[in-house]
């Protein structure tokens, strides 16, 4: 496969990064998951952003490269150099010079670009949702963001996988929806719309920013909302949402629940090109 090292196409089967990688040594980076294709509205302003951001956080320098304009001709070169068609899942990486310790001594960065194939339906259903016995979300500064330090993704959906459910529900420390280990959570109750506040330390995913616009545009409102494990038994319908689209649950721990789409409709209609 083909990739954007700073500006240059790569073959990312050959070796690309030292050992004294900040990312690999400190997780000292942030990434975008972006998809895009013919039936998709076009977020990649929103990804950049959050990005930008990120890096003013890490007082890591943006590159300066990475415009809007920038990023749909290099998704273009790289599906053309890959043969890839219809909708496509572009990865962005930004990690800081190598330098220093903990505390780093550049600010100047890197990025690399990767694209492949975007095969899920946007609306889709799973079978199985549960809560996290273990790992636990906490708002920090950068928080918000995508970092390169995912451990605690990585460890939750190892206790999803043991226990045999499609997603895991994270909690913060006081024992509040939080996220999933992949996706930002919704809910729905009495008829209504929530989502976890930030300060439970959820990523600001773009998705969910995206839902909260096209929902006040259609007279839903979506209520930020603290939700405790001890009432998810009054809910209706859980779904999650990611950059590849939306995941509703069919059970919440053996619960039955209700598919959302027929809520979610005038919403859906704004999310995908016709």
């Amino acid at each position: 496969m083909k990739a954007i090292f700073n500006s240059r196409i790569i073959d990312t089967s050959k070796p690309l990064i030292p050992s004294s990688n900040r990312a690999f040594c400190y997780g000292d980076g942030l990434f975008e998951t972006i998809v895009t294709g013919p039936d998709r509205i076009d977020l990649i302003g929103s990804h950049l952003g959050r990005m930008e951001r990120g890096c003013q956080v890490l007082e890591m320098d943006f590159p300066a490269v990475l415009t809007e304009e920038y990023l749909r001709e290099a998704i273009n070169q790289l599906a053309a150099e890959n043969g890839i068609k219809g909708s496509m899942r572009t990865k962005l990486m930004v990690w800081r010079n190598e330098g220093g310790l903990y505390a780093p001594e550049e600010s100047s960065s890197n990025y690399l670009l990767e694209c492949k194939p975007a095969t899920k339906r946007f609306f889709r259903s799973a079978e199985e949702i549960g809560v996290s016995e273990v790992y636990h979300t906490h708002w920090s500064p950068i928080s918000f963001a995508k970092t390169m330090n995912a451990l605690n993704y990585v460890l939750a959906g190892k206790e999803m996988t043991r226990k045999g459910w499609d997603e895991i529900i994270l909690t913060d420390y006081q024992g509040h929806i939080s996220e999933s280990h992949i996706a930002n959570i919704f809910w729905i109750a009495n008829g209504k719309l929530y989502t976890p506040p930030s300060s439970t330390g959820c990523i600001e995913g773009i998705m969910r920013k995206v839902m909260k616009e096209l929902a006040a545009n259609t007279g839903i409102a979506i209520h930020e909302s603290l939700l405790s494990i001890k009432e998810l038994d009054t809910l209706q319908s859980i779904f999650s949402t990611n950059a590849s689209g939306i995941t509703w649950f069919k059970k919440l721990e053996e619960r039955q629940l209700e598919n959302p789409e027929e809520f979610l409709t005038p919403i859906l209609k704004q999310l995908l090109r016709p």
